[in-house]
């Protein structure tokens, strides 16, 4: 097994794990925040396949996002810049309701567009700098991948936590 395999494994962990969270929610529990100030569980979905979207493509491949390319901003009433980090509450509130199929339907592309960057990695890649707006030089594609992991255990805890404020355990 090499770092291919370990990444590939915890990113399909993740999308199992986020897909069984998502099994049977109703638009008005997707759509359900804990506080007004927290976030619903579509849009932890959202930023979740947005980073992913936006490290790899943008950052590690210097391309096109798959939400640009595909034009998914459009199709969800949104920006091409936009992606969640840095958002307000108020910013998250006003944001319009997606739909999970559709929202799912984009992640799959980008998990599609991560793999194949994946697959082509070396062990050399690992410590190349990307070129990154905030910071120079840029984080490591390690790091960039190791992140991403954390992220999307994060954001996946998130989504499982508040399930289980709207319908206890094992529901």
């Amino acid at each position: 097994m090499d770092f291919r395999d370990l990444v590939r494994s915890g990113l399909d962990e993740y999308l199992e794990g986020l897909e069984q969270a998502l099994d049977g929610l109703t638009p008005v529990e997707l759509a359900w925040q804990p506080a007004p100030s927290s976030n619903n569980i579509t849009w932890q979905v959202w930023h979740m396949a947005r980073v992913e979207d936006r490290w790899v493509n943008s950052y590690l491949r210097q391309s096109t996002e798959v939400w640009i390319v595909d034009k998914w901003y459009s199709k969800f009433g949104l920006q091409p810049e936009d992606h969640g980090a840095r958002q307000t509450a108020e910013d998250a509130a006003a944001m319009p309701e997606l739909p999970l199929a559709g929202l799912m339907s984009y992640y799959a592309e980008v998990r599609k567009s991560t793999i194949v960057y994946l697959e082509n990695l070396t062990d050399d890649d690992l410590g190349k700098s990307y070129s990154h707006p905030r910071t120079n030089p840029g984080p490591t594609v390690n790091w960039v991948l190791a992140h991403l992991l954390v992220e999307e255990a994060q954001h996946l805890g998130q989504v499982a936590y508040v399930r289980g404020m709207l319908r206890g355990l094992g529901n």
